[in-house]
This record gives C-alpha cells, structure tokens and sequence, in this order.
C-alpha cells in the first residue's frame, strides 16, 4: 500500500527541538535530572497546580495516578465508552474494574448517565475531553467522586476561562508522537495540587524498592523532558494553529451536509486535536480519502463497551458507526487541508464516487 500524501497525524518538530536534544546528548546527562524537573515545573506552572510527576508515557501516568487515589481490586471505575483502549488497561492494572458510561455527541462522557453510573464501589471518574473539546467539568464534580482529568487530547484547552486539566482531583497527561505535544516520541505527566498526592505518585513512579509497596520504572528522562519543554513553549502557536486548520474546515464543509464538531459542554474552549466530521457514509468517505492519498481515520477504534462485550450504549455506538477524523496538525499546510476538504465535499456531493 502506498504512503499517502497527506499523512493523518504527524508531530511538528524543527529545529529548536533538535538543539535540545543534542545539548542533552552532549552533556552525558540522560536520566531524570534538571531538564525533568523544569519540565514537571513548566507544565504544572501552565494549568495551575502545585506539581507534577513526569512518567514514561500517559497510560503509566493513568496508571499512577488511579493507585495514588487508592483505586484497587473490588473498586470501581467510571470511564467514558467512547475512549483508547490504554484508559481501560491503565483501569485493568490496578485491579479495579472500569464502568463504561456512554457519551455525548461532542465524545464525552454524558454527566447524568455518569451519576447513574455511581455506586458505592465507584472510586473514580475519568474524563477525557474528547479530541481537545473540554467535558462538563462542572457537573463532572458535583458528582462527588475523585475526578481524574486526562488532557492527553486537550493541552492548551480552556473551560470556562480556565485550562482544562485545572480543575480535577488529579490531571493526567500524555506526551505521545502525535499528541498537542510530544516530548520526543512518548512520555507522560501527573499533576495536581495535593502535594502528598503527588508524593506518592513519585514514589510508585520509582522503581527503588524500599518496604513493600509496589513500585514501577515510569520515570521520563532528560532526553524526552528536554523535547518536551521546546514543544511546552510553542503551545500557544500549536493552538493557534490548531484553531485556525478547525475554522478553514468548518467554512469549507458547512453547508455540505455533515455532522460538524460542535462542543456539548458550554464555557468550552477546544484545542482541536481532531478535526471528527459524521455522516452515515463514514466508511465508503475514509475509502475515498485514501484512494486519494489522504489518511484519514476512524477517532476511536473500538469503544471499550464492545471491547468488554457489553451493549446499551447508543449514542457511542452512533459515533463509532458515523466518525471520521480528519488531518489537523500544525504542520499541516492551507494547500493541503483545502485538498482534503475539496475531496470531502467531492465525495458528499457525487455519492456514487464514495463507493
């Protein structure tokens, strides 16, 4: 199979990144030290909070920070369907059991089915922000359970005026290839602004066995932290970017006939991850998109209530069925999202050139 021309994700990386890599590599200094540190310093700086643990990728942040709360076998969970599969494991790891709870149109977890969801075993509740469009954080925490906030698709997102990642119990971010930011290819980070939260974090983090509680090797070295404070610092410009791709998208596809991504939560500021249009013939556009040279994609391969092999859960079963995301990356040029909104709408107008 060929390469496609436009790629469906791809890191935005120059030359500022690459000096900081070589000015790692030259001071033999590759471990977690000083650029670690700056880097755990600069992230909780930017939402806010008092601290944070820089983890070998997102799920191990997930992971960590689901045992800081004290999640653990015969505890429950709540997770939104519509979600990778690394938010169901870093739930499995613990021991505990991850309750689907079905989503809104936006991909996030709907807070009334949430609240039904809530049992007396329920420790925790995950939200996502789905492709960097803020959940209801609000009544997320009038839930009144531990609300853990995972922005590994929302950096640089707000809600209500704030980042998103600023108001759960606990932030979990992740740092992958082709994340808002990467800190070279993977990594992770727990936030919050319970220090004796993040105290422990740290220590599962560490692999140095001391006593008997149970540790892991998730530490990020100075190599991905200093990747990773480059990419912190061109943020503002990734958004910018992001919001700019968004907005050439929705003029070119609004009158065509598309579900367009509209946010669910109100006060929310997307950072535009993914560009996710709907139509009814999701699957027969994807074809046409590659036949064309552009990879596009379905936003979630399988919502975890298929995974888990339970039904009931119509509005992420819609989405799965309906979804298609689209290429938006910084480094994604005008010449090339009018071309894939051209195809798109080409496709939508001559349906019998999608099959």
């Amino acid at each position: 199979m060929r390469e496609p021309r436009i790629r469906h994700s791809r890191p935005t990386l120059g030359p500022l990144e690459q000096a900081a890599a070589s000015r790692v590599l030259a001071s033999s200094q590759l471990a977690a030290d000083e650029e670690v540190r700056s880097f755990e310093a600069e992230v909780a700086g930017l939402l806010g909070l008092a601290g944070g643990v820089a983890t070998s990728s997102g799920t191990a942040a997930l992971h960590a920070a689901l045992l800081a709360l004290g999640v653990g076998p015969g505890d429950e969970v709540l997770v939104p369907t519509y979600v990778c599969s690394a938010v169901l494991y870093a739930v499995q790891a613990t021991g505990a059991r991850a309750v689907p709870v079905d989503v809104l149109a936006d991909g996030n977890v709907d807070p009334d089915l949430a609240r039904r969801a809530v049992t007396r075993r329920t420790r925790a509740l995950v939200a996502t922000h789905a492709f960097g469009s803020p959940a209801d954080v609000d009544a997320l925490l009038g839930l009144g359970v531990p609300l853990v906030e995972d922005v590994a698709q929302a950096l640089g997102a707000r809600y209500r005026g704030r980042p998103a990642g600023s108001f759960g119990h606990v932030t979990v971010c992740s740092f992958y290839a082709t994340k808002v930011i990467t800190s070279g290819g993977e990594g992770g980070m727990v936030l919050a602004q319970d220090r004796s939260l993040l105290a422990r974090v740290r220590r599962l983090c560490t692999s140095d066995a001391r006593g008997r509680e149970r540790r892991f090797n998730y530490r990020m070295t100075d190599l991905q932290a200093a990747v990773g404070r480059v990419q912190l610092g061109r943020l503002d410009e990734f958004a910018s970017r992001r919001r700019a791709l968004a907005a050439t998208y929705t003029r070119a596809l609004d009158t065509w006939g598309l579900e367009l991504p509209r946010p669910c939560s109100p006060g929310a500021e997307p950072v535009w991850y993914r560009y996710v249009v709907r139509c009814q013939e999701a699957a027969r556009l994807l074809r046409h998109l590659r036949r064309n040279g552009v990879e596009a994609k379905r936003p979630v391969k399988q919502p975890l209530h298929r995974t888990l092999g339970l039904s009931g859960f119509p509005e992420a079963d819609r989405l799965h069925a309906t979804s298609l995301s689209l290429p938006i990356y910084p480094c994604l040029s005008e010449q090339e999202v009018n071309e894939v909104a051209r195809l798109v709408r080409a496709a939508v107008e001559v349906r019998v050139g999608v099959g």
